[in-house]
């Protein structure tokens, strides 16, 4: 998990070096077909959100969307139990949540690049990502033990 993380960081991060440093111009995006120099930074963001994807298999929260809110909507309309109590869905519950922070987390990156400059909102991003990867490395088992897996 430790390493997932710490990749998953590292991939963004390079990703927003790429965008801060004058190698992806700002408006690299109006340059296609003639220049594909935005193209790797996407293609690092889409090999981190793999790795994101697979973090939320891995811990078992199969439920949780991390990259597109399509599925958990559609997971949301097919739940026998939609409309259950509060404490009786947890799965809908963590569906929710994610829903709500992901357009939250996505209405953020709007107002962090308004100006156009997306730098320092990769940046944040993969701030984040360095953070988790160092919570992981000392998070505690139920056990009271310090995981190392």
């Amino acid at each position: 998990m430790f390493l997932s993380l710490l990749l998953q960081s590292l991939l963004t991060a390079i990703a927003a070096l790429l965008s801060t440093l004058p190698i992806v111009p700002r408006d690299a995006g109006e340059a296609i077909p003639d220049n594909f120099i935005v193209l790797i930074p996407l293609v690092l963001l889409s090999i981190q959100a793999g790795g994101q994807c697979v973090v939320s298999r891995f811990l078992g929260y199969n439920e949780l969307p991390s990259i597109v809110l399509t599925s958990a909507y559609c997971d949301l309309a097919m739940d026998e139990k939609a409309f259950a109590g509060v404490t009786e869905n947890a799965k809908r519950n963590r569906r929710i949540l994610s829903m709500v922070m992901m357009v939250t987390g996505a209405i953020t990156g709007g107002f962090m690049t308004k100006g156009g400059d997306i730098g320092p909102t990769i940046w944040t991003v993969a701030a984040i990502k360095l953070c988790m990867a160092g919570v992981w490395m000392i998070w505690r088992s139920k056990d009271g033990a310090v995981r190392l897996d």
